[in-house]
């Protein structure tokens, strides 16, 4: 398999799905533009074959499953992670030896042409190029797809989120969701890093800033179970990372 094909493809679409952060209800209109048009940016850089039609007929196609599957709002986070398999099997499968995808001679010019202009003396090799896509995915996986996962297992769990409570307000709903993805982000980057004791310090912020709302149950036990998962699920795809790099 091409890692550098099927990552730079599966890293454009869970770019374009970014915009199912903020999107608890499901996703409106204009948004499907970005789901539609980001991933096909990844078609220039592929040479035109058998392989190439298909990725571009799934690539057009598939924003209108995604389209009926956000509108069933029961089940919104569920179907959003059956959609992320489904694009890393069919993308996985398109850049196995069967189909075989391989990068166009505009890919090969441009990435000689970066070479040339901004690292001159340093030759970009395929591998360079697979490392900072694993990078890359690492890190769209925790701003995003890790905070579905993490809200789907709350409601398996049977834990309602806050939100549509009376316990925060929207504001400090939308405050603690973004508080929860730098929680993500600096978790991952500590444990790429190594830095395993500054993960304590990120979490114990985030527990004084809160000490006085821990005087409901309900908002300490959803906070706790929620900032632990997330830390968890932010853990585990960065040592997925550290593993398939051998750091």
């Amino acid at each position: 398999m091409n890692y550098a094909i099927f990552l730079g493809i599966l890293n454009l679409i869970l770019l374009s799905r970014l915009c199912l952060i903020s999107r608890d209800e499901g996703v409106n209109q204009s948004d499907m533009w970005g789901v539609t048009i980001v991933p096909l940016l990844s078609l220039p850089f592929l040479a035109i074959s058998m392989s190439w039609i298909l990725l571009a007929f799934y690539l057009v196609s598939y924003p209108v499953l995604m389209w009926m599957l956000e509108k069933q709002k029961t089940r919104l986070n569920r179907n959003r992670i059956l959609l992320l398999l489904l694009h890393t099997i069919i993308v996985a499968l398109l850049c196995s030896p069967i189909f075989e995808l391989s990068t166009s001679e505009f890919a090969t010019n441009l990435l000689a042409g970066i070479d040339r202009v901004f690292l001159p003396g340093v030759i970009i090799t395929g591998g360079v190029v697979s490392v900072i896509h694993l990078f890359v995915f690492g890190l769209l996986m925790v701003l995003n797809e890790a905070n579905i996962i993490l809200r789907y297992i709350l409601k398996l769990v049977g834990l309602k989120t806050l939100g549509k409570t009376k316990e925060v307000d929207q504001q400090e709903y939308n405050t603690g969701r973004i508080i929860g993805l730098l929680e993500r982000i600096f978790v991952f980057l500590f444990v790429i890093l190594n830095q395993f004791a500054a993960i304590g310090f990120v979490l114990a912020a985030k527990g004084v800033t809160r000490f006085k709302d821990f005087e409901s149950r309900t908002f300490a036990e959803y906070v706790l179970i929620g900032t632990l998962l997330s830390a968890l699920l932010a853990m585990g795809v960065a040592f997925l990372v550290k593993t398939v790099l051998h750091l």
